[in-house]
């Protein structure tokens, strides 16, 4: 009996010193504690290991700024129509507007890897009258067919000078970015991470601008506004593309949970851009009648277009209590710039597009995020 007894005894040592042994660390899973599965010291609030996803919505207030979208040339001599003197060049104008950025991600926080998707919208719509003073004139810029114009037909390329402008404009932009990311480098109050992915551009922005003038004493024909002359030039200009994107992140802690960041981006998209150019005249040769024409050239073309964009701010994270989640929220300027978009068409005797014209979007984002 004492022999039995002898054998079964240091097995049920070993047993009990195994249950021992495990007892704490299956503690310690359980807590899922986010120093055990994060080695990396991120400088920013932690949650708990069991809140990988995070979500973020965005306001933006952002403007456009385009290239080879010249409206007319305001000249200070009447008279000469073909070689404006003195003429200063109109830019497209395009006031501040409001949009919105949307996203969602999911961390891997044992082998600190982030996929994240993002979506940006942004809509802007310009109406404006223009105005000369007394001597001055408007004459169309380069990117109007003149050839519609019937006040010289032995010109072919003349175009008549117009005291009324009405100019006005859409503009249209989506982006998507699915990034994949993961930090670099560490330190206790400095993170910088790595990103690349994909990214998804569309635009489509149109532009038009309509020239008239005003009945006189001694002028009852021509481009008369009140007898329904005009001269208008529409412009249209559509992209989509996808590419390869390359992006970093880079987050000082500055104390009190507040940060100050630094984003940089870079992808070069291949896609269809399409650009159409139409130049109407209503001509009234007199009071019941008139002259009409149209001359319309479009344009396709295959290309790549690089892309940049820059976010410069000041966030704020906390942990709630429950350490299940995170709120974040950020202020920040944008700017971003995209390549060779504007093919403005120029129907001169020899047919051809502009070729290094881009689209930059600037402005202000503010945004809220939760981790959880």
């Amino acid at each position: 009996m004492s022999l039995s007894i002898m054998r079964i005894l240091p097995m049920v040592v070993a047993s009990a010193g195994l249950f021992g042994a495990t007892a704490p660390t299956q503690k310690k899973i359980n807590k899922k504690d986010v120093k055990d599965c994060n080695y990396l010291c991120l400088p920013n609030p932690m949650q708990e290991c069991d809140a990988p996803f995070d979500i973020y919505a965005a306001a933006t207030y952002q403007q456009v700024r385009t290239q080879a979208g010249e409206v007319a040339a305001v000249t200070n001599d009447r008279l000469n129509q073909i070689f404006p003197s003195g003429a200063l060049g109109i830019q497209p104008y395009d006031e501040f507007a409001w949009g919105f950025q949307v996203g969602a991600g999911y961390t891997d926080y044992e082998r600190n890897w982030r996929l994240g998707v993002n979506y940006n919208f942004f809509k802007a719509i310009f109406n404006r009258p223009f105005s000369v003073a007394y001597g001055q004139a408007y004459a169309p810029s380069q990117y109007a067919n003149s050839q519609v114009d019937n006040t010289n037909p032995g010109r072919i390329f003349s175009s008549s000078l117009f005291t009324n402008l009405e100019y006005g404009n859409y503009t249209l932009f989506n982006n998507v970015d699915v990034l994949a990311s993961r930090p670099s480098m560490i330190t206790p109050n400095l993170e910088f991470t790595t990103q690349f992915g994909v990214d998804v551009q569309f635009l489509q922005r149109r532009q038009l601008s309509v020239f008239t003038n005003s009945t006189t004493d001694s002028t009852l024909t021509g481009y008369i506004s009140n007898q329904g002359g005009y001269f208008q030039n529409y412009q249209k200009y559509t992209w989509w593309g996808v590419g390869p994107e390359i992006a970093f992140h880079s987050n000082w802690h500055m104390g009190s949970n507040f940060f100050f960041f630094f984003d940089g981006q870079g992808s070069l998209a291949y896609g269809l851009s399409t650009a159409r150019s139409a130049t109407f005249s209503k001509l009234i040769t007199n009071q019941n009648a008139f002259i009409a024409q149209e001359a319309a050239t479009q344009n396709f073309m295959y290309q790549w277009s690089p892309a940049m964009k820059y976010l410069l701010g000041l966030s704020w994270s906390r942990v709630m209590d429950s350490s299940e989640a995170r709120l974040s929220f950020k202020i920040a300027y944008s700017s971003q710039y995209f390549f060779y978009l504007m093919r403005s068409i120029q129907p001169e005797g020899a047919y051809r597009s502009e070729n290094g014209a881009g689209f930059g979007l600037q402005g202000l984002i503010l945004s809220g995020a939760i981790d959880f």
